[in-house]
C-alpha cells in the first residue's frame, strides 16, 4: 500500500500551487492542488489528507472562514498557513484555530517543506481508535457522530459505521439484525435493530447514505459486544457513501477538554474515551483551558476534581462564567462540603466516585446529543374525519409538477410522516393539493391505474409510496426510479418507494422518532428536488 504523505494545497495563484507541487513531489509526497476555495474545501472534507496548506488571502473566499470550516469538520488534520499579507490579527486567529505553522510568502522550499514534515510527524491531538481495521482498509480520520450513530472514513473510499446504545442500565442485548451486503441504506433510517432482554427493540440509525459493502459478522454471534460501545471492535457495517459531503455536514466530531493533572495514557478516563471515538485534549491550567475553549470547537468539559482540591470550584466558576454555553461535568470523591461548593456553579453534572465507565459514556452522550424534538402529531385535528392521505400534488421551486401517491395507510394527516411532510410543504409555500382516502384503495385498483395514467401526462414526476415486506428492519426502504415518456415524447420520472412495515397487522404505519424524521426528509427531497 502506498504510504507516501498526501497533502492538499489551496491557493488561488497557479504558480504557488505549481511550486508546492514541485517541492513536495520531489520529496516523495503525493500532492493535490486547487485554486478554487469552494472546490478546495470540498476536496479537504472528502479526502484523507495528512496535511493541508492553505492561503489566507483567497479572491473568492475568506481564508480564515475556510480554515474555520476545515477545523470544524476535520479537527485533527494539520493545517499550515501561507500568506503574502501577514498580520498579527490573522496570526493570532490562526494560532487559536490550531494551525501547525504560519509561513510568509515568498518562501524557500526548505521553509515550507520542514514545517509540513514536522506537522505530519507531530501528534498534537490524539487520534482515537486503532488504525488496523477488520476490513483491511486503513482508517485515517476522526469519528463523526450523527445522533446516536457514528462513522469513520477509510482510505479505500468506504466508511465504517457503528452506533451507541444509551441507558441500557441492567438490560442486556439478546439479538441484533444487521443490514444486508449489497443493500442501499439512507442516513437517519435504520442501520441495525437491537432486541434487548426485556424484548424491547432499539434502532441504531445509519449515519451515512450508501451501499453496504460489509458487515461485522461477529455481532451475529456475540451481539452483547455492542454494550461496550467500543468503536474498534463494535462497528456494524462498512458502506460506500454516495453523498459523503452532505453526511459530513450533518455530523460532528466529539471533542472533550479534560481538566486534570494526569495526561493522556496515564489518565483513568483516557482509554475509555479513546475507544468511544472522542477527541480529547488535556490541561490543568485556566488560561490554557480558556485559550482552547476560545477556538469555539469544544463544548464539553470533564473535570477530575481530585486534581484540584482547593482551586477546583474557583476554576469551574470562572469557566462557567466566561463560557456559559459549555457543559461542565465534574467527578469527585464523596464529600458533602466539596459537593456544595461545586454545585454553587453552573454544572451539567456532578458525579461521585466510583463511577462506572458506562455511566461516563451515557453522560457524555447526553451532553453532546441535541434532544430537542418536534411534535409528531397535531392533537387539534379530528380523528373522525378522513385522515389517511392518498395523494399530494405540488409545483416545486423549479416549476415542476410532482404528485405523490401513498398507499397502505403510510401517510396520516394528524401524526407521523404524513403530518410532518404536509406541514413542511405548506411552510415552503408551494402550491399544494392534498386528497384523502375515504375508502381503502390499492395501487393496482383499476380506478387508481386510470388516475395515475392521467397524472403521468400532467406531471413531471410521479412518486408511489407503499409498504412492502422485504425482510428488512422496519422503516428501511427500497427505491426504484423509472424513466418514461409522455404523449409528447417528453422524458419524465416515476419513483417507487417501498417501506418495510413493522407489522402486516398494523392499521396505521408508525415508526420510531428518528426513522419518522428521516422518512419525511427523504420523501420531501424527492418532491422538491430538481
Amino acid at each position: 500500500m502506498n504510504t507516501s504523505p498526501h497533502i492538499l494545497v489551496i491557493d488561488d495563484e497557479n504558480h504557488i500551487c505549481e511550486s508546492c507541487d514541485r517541492i513536495f513531489s520531489q520529496a516523495g509526497y503525493k500532492v493535490d492542488t486547487n485554486i478554487n476555495a469552494t472546490n478546495g474545501f470540498r476536496q479537504a472534507l472528502l479526502n484523507p489528507y495528512d496535511a493541508i496548506i492553505l492561503d489566507l488571502n483567497l479572491v473568492e473566499s475568506d481564508g480564515m472562514q475556510l480554515l474555520y470550516g476545515i477545523r470544524k469538520q476535520k479537527p485533527i488534520v494539520p493545517v499550515v498557513i501561507i500568506t503574502g499579507y501577514p498580520s498579527e490579527a490573522s496570526k493570532r486567529m490562526s494560532t487559536t484555530l490550531g494551525v501547525s505553522d504560519y509561513i510568509i510568502k515568498p518562501f524557500t522550499p526548505a521553509e515550507l517543506l520542514e514545517p509540513v514534515q514536522k506537522a505530519i510527524a507531530k501528534d498534537n491531538i490524539h487520534l482515537p481508535g486503532d488504525k488496523t481495521v477488520l476490513t483491511d482498509a486503513s482508517v485515517y480520520s476522526e469519528f463523526h457522530y450523527f445522533q446516536s450513530s457514528w462513522f469513520q472514513q477509510q482510505t479505500d473510499g468506504t466508511v465504517r459505521m457503528g452506533g451507541y446504545l444509551p441507558n441500557l442500565s441492567n438490560n442486556v442485548i439478546k439479538k441484533i439484525k444487521l443490514p444486508t451486503v449489497g443493500s442501499f441504506i439512507y442516513r437517519g433510517l435504520p442501520l441495525a435493530e437491537v432486541t434487548l432482554g426485556n424484548k424491547l427493540k432499539q434502532i441504531i440509525p445509519s449515519s451515512v447514505s450508501g451501499l453496504v459493502t460489509g458487515i461485522n459478522d461477529q455481532l451475529n454471534y456475540n451481539p452483547e459486544m455492542l454494550e461496550t460501545n467500543n468503536t474498534k471492535n463494535c462497528w456494524i457495517a462498512t458502506v460506500k457513501p454516495n453523498q459523503l459531503e452532505e453526511d459530513l455536514l450533518s455530523s460532528k466530531a466529539r471533542q472533550i477538554l479534560v481538566l486534570t493533572d494526569t495526561r493522556n495514557e496515564e489518565n483513568e478516563f483516557f482509554s475509555y474515551l479513546d475507544l468511544n471515538g472522542y477527541l480529547t485534549r488535556f490541561t490543568n491550567d485556566f488560561e490554557e483551558a480558556s485559550y482552547i475553549l476560545n477556538e469555539g470547537l469544544i463544548k464539553v468539559i470533564t473535570m477530575n476534581a481530585r486534581d484540584f482540591p482547593e482551586a477546583g470550584p474557583r476554576f469551574v466558576k470562572k469557566l462557567s462564567r466566561r463560557f456559559p454555553d459549555v457543559k461542565i461535568i465534574v467527578f469527585n470523591e464523596p464529600d458533602e462540603n466539596e459537593e456544595t461548593r461545586y454545585r454553587k456553579n453552573k454544572l451539567f453534572y456532578y458525579g461521585v466516585n466510583p463511577i462506572k465507565n458506562k455511566e461516563i459514556i451515557d453522560l457524555l452522550h447526553c451532553a453532546f446529543i441535541d434532544d430537542t424534538r418536534i411534535m409528531l402529531k397535531n392533537p387539534q385535528l379530528s380523528r373522525f374525519l378522513p385522515n389517511t392521505i392518498h395523494k399530494i400534488s405540488i409545483v416545486n421551486r423549479y416549476s415542476q409538477r410532482v404528485t405523490l401517491y401513498a398507499y397502505n395507510n403510510i401517510l396520516q394527516k394528524i401524526h407521523g410522516v404524513g403530518y410532518l411532510l404536509t406541514k413542511e410543504l405548506l411552510g415552503m409555500a408551494f402550491p399544494l393539493d392534498i386528497n384523502y382516502f375515504r375508502f381503502h384503495k390499492s395501487v393496482d385498483d383499476p380506478t387508481e391505474i386510470q388516475d395515475m395514467a392521467s397524472e403521468k401526462e400532467r406531471n413531471d414526476r410521479i412518486i408511489i409510496l407503499q409498504t412492502k415486506d422485504m425482510g428488512k428492519i422496519p422503516g428501511c426502504i427500497e427505491k426504484d426510479v423509472q424513466e418514461y415518456t409522455d404523449r409528447d415524447s417528453e422524458s419524465k420520472l416515476q419513483i417507487n418507494i417501498s417501506i418495510q412495515p413493522g407489522s402486516s397487522h398494523e392499521e396505521e404505519v408508525e415508526f420510531d422518532y428518528q426513522t419518522t424524521i428521516a422518512l419525511k426528509d427523504i420523501i420531501k427531497s424527492e418532491m422538491i428536488s430538481k
